[in-house]
């Protein structure tokens, strides 16, 4: 997440002061919380902003979180790292949770010995098979060492446990400054050949781009190759950085990152690529697309995301940022709030959920809402973030779960029975729509570029318990399954009201303000044929199956 000199630079030029302040801050050593004692309940002078549990009661910066997968008796356990400074310098700062994230308990910390000169931008990986000798379930743990020195000659140094966290040992680096320029963040993988991917934002080549994004490549996890670019644009002041890798059911691989430099709205902006095998991510000078939702909003500077199984094929995709922007650039008011869903493995657009932790109105500099972490539960339903706000002068990591999926009912926040809304399909981001703005029995229903005009308005009545009609704004007429069908596919037109259950729909809460509309007599969602996303595709009803082309978001009118 580096930034370009001036504004956009401030967080880097930070750090070695902020780890400066800490240090003289610190309690003596022995006040420290030692391996094996639950954390202790945070305090401080002023109370944090942010919702959710203090993880510890002293500075822990770049949370990370894994669930144990391969680690034999240990699967299902959490490990989380934080980045803490001390007397010895910069510390990794290792917690378990046995209980699914309700409590975590310090278990081990990392002491690179170059950290004494700046640690920064921790990463946590789980070996999900085994690299040279290490086994499947080895934790490892890469951090940005030695920026603090004028002459400075940065790494990314990897750690190794082979206890689940508790105590480690140096492994390898994965890449060395040639010279005073920065090496950050860095991300591990592996790709689909069994080789270990570090993934790092590299500033070591000025004269052709201020920052790039970087991959290595190790057989064993103690050599490695020569750096290979994944994002590296032509235009030498554009920065893209803060690279994060997950593998999706598929077996394809997503990476998102921010890209910093553009001086527009999009500065900073949570971009995206896939890879078929982990390792070629395509044209290096692609900056790839921006990440936004079906009206345009999108997260701006530490962009991380993670892959849950809900048992749909693709299962979903969930990222974090720690700004949220409306479509014009401006700050949403959801702003640290919110986290983005995609049913599409990743591509076309995005809904908002409620984030575990709140954090509100991050305002871009070091610490609120910054590179939060996000594990899904093992079924998908539920979501664990750790996000890092300001207690007093203390940047403290909260951690909080929730859940990934809405409410699941009509009680979610923004529907009123008599209102008028207009329904924004998240797959097309076009409206629902009365087919050439009918006004008989029978007219269809499409969806049709958003206009703002009177068919794309329908009055939300409530009926029943939880089941609601929806009422063409022109029409007066309902929105009806044609002949009360009951098969998948069958047509949704408009038919004169008469409380029949194949008029009546009962909204399940999806996300913030976004919902699907299941059927009452047939049990069926409210679907776009196809999943397309062209203006005047038909809208039908489908089985329900959680994906986009069902999703809509209500925005009154």
């Amino acid at each position: 997440m580096r930034r370009t000199p001036g504004r956009s630079h401030v967080r880097r030029s930070l750090l070695p002061l902020l780890a400066s302040l800490l240090l003289l801050l610190l309690p003596a050593p022995a006040a420290l919380a030692a391996p094996g004692h639950a954390s202790p309940a945070a305090s401080g002078a002023a109370a944090p902003a942010a919702s959710g549990t203090a993880l510890r009661a002293g500075t822990g910066l770049y949370p990370r979180v894994v669930r144990l997968g391969h680690s034999g008796g240990a699967n299902g356990q959490l490990v989380a790292s934080v980045v803490d400074f001390d007397a010895q310098g910069g510390v990794g700062v290792i917690y378990r949770s046995t209980d699914d994230g309700a409590t975590f308990t310090e278990v081990g910390h990392i002491h690179d010995p170059a950290a004494a000169n700046g640690l920064c931008c921790s990463t946590l990986y789980e070996l999900p098979r085994q690299v040279g000798s290490l086994p499947a379930g080895t934790l490892l743990w890469a951090a940005s060492v030695g920026q603090d020195p004028a002459d400075r000659r940065m790494a990314i140094d990897v750690w190794a446990s082979h206890d689940h966290g508790s105590t480690w040992s140096s492994l390898s680096a994965c890449a060395a400054a040639p010279n005073t320029g920065g090496l950050w963040e860095p991300e591990l993988s592996v790709d689909a050949e069994g080789d270990l991917v570090c993934h790092y934002s590299d500033e070591t080549d000025p004269g052709r781009h201020s920052q790039s994004l970087q991959e290595r490549f190790s057989s064993d996890g103690v050599h490695w190759g020569a750096p290979y670019p994944t994002v590296a644009p032509d235009n030498a002041n554009l920065r893209p950085g803060m690279a994060t890798v997950v593998q999706l059911s598929s077996g394809r691989y997503y990476m998102t990152y921010e890209v910093c430099g553009t001086g527009d709205r999009y500065d900073c902006a949570a971009h995206y690529r896939t890879s078929a095998d982990g390792a070629d991510w395509g044209p290096p000078a692609d900056t790839g697309p921006v990440i936004k939702t079906a009206t345009g909003q999108y997260f701006t500077h530490t962009p991380v995301v993670a892959w849950l199984g809900n048992g749909t094929a693709s299962g979903r995709l969930v990222l974090v940022g720690q700004q949220f922007r409306e479509a014009n650039g401006d700050l949403a008011t959801t702003s640290g709030r919110t986290v983005l869903v995609n049913t599409e493995s990743g591509g076309g657009n995005w809904f908002p959920i409620d984030a575990p932790v709140a954090v509100p109105s991050p305002d871009g500099t070091y610490c609120p809402n910054y590179s939060s972490a996000l594990l899904p539960s093992t079924d998908g339903t539920r979501l664990l973030e750790i996000a890092t706000d300001y207690d007093g002068t203390v940047c403290k990591p909260y951690y909080a779960t929730a859940s990934a999926q809405g409410t699941g009912d009509a009680n979610g926040a923004g529907l009123y029975s008599g209102s008028t809304y207009r329904l924004v399909n998240t797959i097309s981001g076009d409206c629902l729509d009365v087919s050439a703005d009918s006004r008989v029995p029978g007219g269809n229903i499409q969806q049709w570029t958003c206009n703002g005009l009177g068919p794309q308005d329908f009055t939300l009545t409530r009926r029943s318990a939880g089941q609601y009609t929806l009422t063409g704004r022109d029409s007066g007429l309902c929105v009806a399954v044609d002949g009360a069908a009951t098969q998948p596919g069958a047509n949704v037109d408009q038919q004169t009201c008469d409380g029949s259950s194949a008029q009546n729909w009962l909204p399940l809460n999806e996300g913030d303000g976004y919902w699907t509309f299941r059927n009452a007599h047939s049990g069926l969602c409210l679907d776009v044929s196809g999943g397309s996303s062209s203006p005047g595709a038909n809208v039908q009803q489908w089985t329900c199956n959680k994906l986009s082309p069902q999703i809509w978001k209500l925005e009154p009118r």
